[in-house]
């Protein structure tokens, strides 16, 4: 069994995890058994106009993304509460 490096994360904590190889912060939206969501905010240029987006993410409690097709990296830390 993996290490649950994730065991003790709480609602409203930051959590950094890696995508297309940049880190990016996501805040704890909700937390299970084996699993936690971030909320995190994308943002994308089109045509000289900024569009933000929600979206969740899952990872289970020892910091892997939940889903192969997720496109998203791994979890790596709990930086902070806000």
């Amino acid at each position: 069994m993996k290490a649950r490096k994730f065991e003790n994360v709480e609602l409203n904590q930051t959590v950094t995890f890696e995508d297309n190889g940049m880190i990016e912060t996501g805040v704890v939206c909700n937390v299970e058994d084996n699993k936690f969501t971030l909320r995190v905010w994308r943002n994308w240029h089109n045509c000289d106009i900024i569009t933000f987006n929600e979206t969740k993410l899952n990872f289970f409690k020892t910091g892997t993304k939940t889903h192969s097709h997720h496109t998203n990296g791994n979890a790596i830390k709990i930086t902070g509460t806000i």
